[in-house]
């Protein structure tokens, strides 16, 4: 029985809407997210790695047998919809002061977010409501997270809840 290799194929277009839809979440054009998105297609997959892929390597990997990879990762599809990967938010991290959705934590913040535990107020130095970029002091991007502000007796205190961080790496050994 013969095994049908991964391929990588352009976008439909209800998947590129959801590459626009989360573009938009977080304030930036789809073009700043990929210029010529592929989706790493695998038989019998439960998801799509979605890779940016230069145009001049098109032709290139067309041509190539089994292809595990090509271009620039930045996220997967899946039923739920499009989910960033930590080089998007490496790539991303660069616009942080124009117009993308960006949380900027001390170092003391940025320790406790890359242990995968949320972070509180008084260690957030700029904060975004809803998903985000996070980055630390020195604007190096440390993850994915959800900014939320939170009503406790006496004050509303913001909380940032790591989504996705570079920890997760050492934490499962991914």
């Amino acid at each position: 029985m013969q095994v049908k290799a991964p391929r990588l194929r352009a976008l439909s277009d209800a998947e590129l809407r959801l590459i626009e839809d989360f573009a938009g979440s977080i304030g930036i054009k789809p073009e700043a997210v990929a210029l010529n998105p592929h989706a790493l297609e695998v038989p019998g997959g439960a998801y799509l790695d979605v890779f940016d892929l230069p145009t001049a390597l098109v032709r290139v990997i067309d041509d190539l047998r089994f292809v595990y990879a090509g271009g620039y990762y930045i996220g997967s599809l899946t039923k739920s919809g499009f989910i960033p990967g930590l080089p998007l938010a490496q790539r991303l991290s660069r616009l942080c002061g124009l117009g993308l959705r960006c949380i900027v934590l001390d170092l003391y913040g940025a320790k406790r977010f890359l242990y995968g535990e949320r972070v509180a107020n008084e260690h957030v130095l700029r904060f975004s409501e809803g998903l985000a970029v996070v980055v630390d002091p020195q604007g190096e991007a440390i993850g994915w997270g959800i900014g939320r502000r939170v009503r406790l007796k006496t004050k509303v205190e913001v909380q940032v809840e790591p989504v996705k961080d570079l920890g997760w790496y050492l934490r499962r050994g991914g």
